[in-house]
């Protein structure tokens, strides 16, 4: 019988990369970035402890003496003592130069380890057949995650916590993607990275055609967006667009009674939007673990800034019913949050709002309206209502006004936008600002 094969490692270069501190301590945050499964040996787990340790406390980290002193402190003498230390101080190159070559080589060493144990986990259970095809699936995509170096994984210490901040302090402009309306952008700041965006509203309220505005805004201005839409095909999608842009009556695109003109000016916005960076989840039994993945490979092929989902009650447990449907809504909207987290880029899913909206003499949406809301309004960053005072009102003085009801915003004030709103091409405009064309 062949015996096993050892997993990857390399103790020596572990033992290099942390003689590079005494060399130049001024590299240790890099180093302090590896996760701790980077380290396989016990005397370079207990030394980069030890590092830590005085780095926590603002102690210089290529004192010797200093080191030896916190060892001991620690517990850890037996490993990190005098000889090893002189030992390492011998590895040490002149100067840290190779040293982020290093750390590399660490995390991906690592990675093939964490890939090996994943893939035997996979193994395992398809044998034991002790999942459900959709968990083991789930498993199985978690695999590529691992040898993923844009990943941040473990942890980051305070002072790294502060200068991002300072970063976002100084930097000339939003990280956040416009949504391509002037005033919804003053009130958002845009589209942010890691931010879980809930756009909700009644039936014919405009929420899908505000949602792909999102999408097409975000894509005309170089970004990668996916849509994954649960209710009509991409064909139809576009379609929509297309009307909207050119002007077109989208019932007389369906009729078969448009003009020449009208296929004319169609065939244009066709052939100055075909290369827009637009992916399309294209599947009407989506879960959110499978929309997950999808995403995943998106982002890992560098095809993802940006996800929109249409719409949330629409996307399956793949849980077989085992559930109530507002503990399944509820574990759907914190995998979006968790994968607009894990990827940093925006997620917006649209929502449907329940008949209490109808109910009430006002009808202007509010957080409770959310149906099945569970942990939908919790797990959102953001929660926007869509409301046409003139669906409702005949006589209203608000014709051509959409208000865009910030209901929630967990960075910023909640408040009413309005933005200009056209019912024959299902389009939405700024109103102190001249909106550009969609398409």
């Amino acid at each position: 019988m062949t015996a096993p094969r050892p997993l990857p490692g390399n103790i020596g270069l572990e033992e290099k990369t942390l003689a590079t501190v005494f060399v130049d301590s001024t590299f240790w945050p890099e180093l302090a970035a590896l996760p701790d499964g980077a380290w396989t040996a016990p005397a370079t787990r207990a030394l980069r402890d030890v590092l830590m340790s005085l780095h926590t406390s603002g102690r210089p980290l290529d004192d010797h003496g200093l080191v030896l002193q916190r060892a001991a402190e620690l517990g850890a003498s037996t490993f990190v003592n005098l000889a090893y230390l002189n030992a390492l101080q011998g590895m040490a190159d002149l100067t840290a130069y190779y040293a982020p070559h290093y750390v590399a080589e660490l995390r991906h060493l690592h990675a093939r380890r964490e890939l090996i144990r994943g893939s035997h986990r996979v193994i395992h259970h398809a044998s034991e057949g002790d999942l459900t095809p959709e968990e083991l699936a789930t498993l199985a995509s978690q695999l590529g995650g691992v040898v993923d170096d844009r990943k941040r994984t473990g942890f980051i210490t305070h002072a790294q916590a502060i200068d991002e901040a300072l970063a976002v302090v100084e930097s000339s402009s939003p990280s956040a993607i416009s949504t391509g309306f002037h005033d919804l952008d003053a009130a958002l700041v845009g589209l942010e990275p890691g931010a879980l965006y809930v756009l909700a509203a009644r039936p014919a309220m405009g929420k899908t055609a505000m949602g792909y505005a999102f999408i097409l805004n975000a894509a005309k201005k170089g970004y990668h967006c996916a849509v994954a839409s649960l209710e009509m095909p991409a064909s139809q999608l576009t379609l929509r667009a297309l009307a909207t842009a050119a002007s077109v009556d989208l019932s007389r695109i369906r009729q078969r009674t448009t003009s020449g003109p009208e296929r004319e000016r169609l065939r244009l916005h066709a052939g100055r939007t075909r290369g827009l960076p637009i992916h399309y989840l294209e599947a009407s039994d989506q879960t959110a673990a499978s929309l997950a993945r999808d995403a995943r490979k998106l982002h890992a092929a560098g095809e993802l800034d940006l996800l929109m989902i249409d719409y949330l009650q629409l996307i399956e447990s793949g849980k077989g019913g085992n559930e109530n449907r507002v503990q399944e809504v509820s574990q759907i909207s914190r995998t979006l949050k968790k994968l607009a987290m894990e990827l940093q880029i925006p997620v917006v899913v649209l929502s449907q709002l329940s008949r209490a909206v109808e109910m009430r003499p006002n009808h202007r949406p509010m957080l409770s309206d959310l149906r099945e809301s569970g942990a939908i309004e919790q797990d959102a960053d953001t929660v926007l209502f869509i409301y046409r005072d003139e669906y409702y009102n005949k006589e209203t003085d608000q014709q051509g006004i959409a208000e865009v009801i910030v209901g929630k915003q967990r960075n910023g004030p909640v408040g009413t936008i309005k933005l200009s709103y056209s019912s024959e091409f299902v389009r939405f405009g700024s109103l102190t600002q001249a909106a550009a064309p969609l398409l």
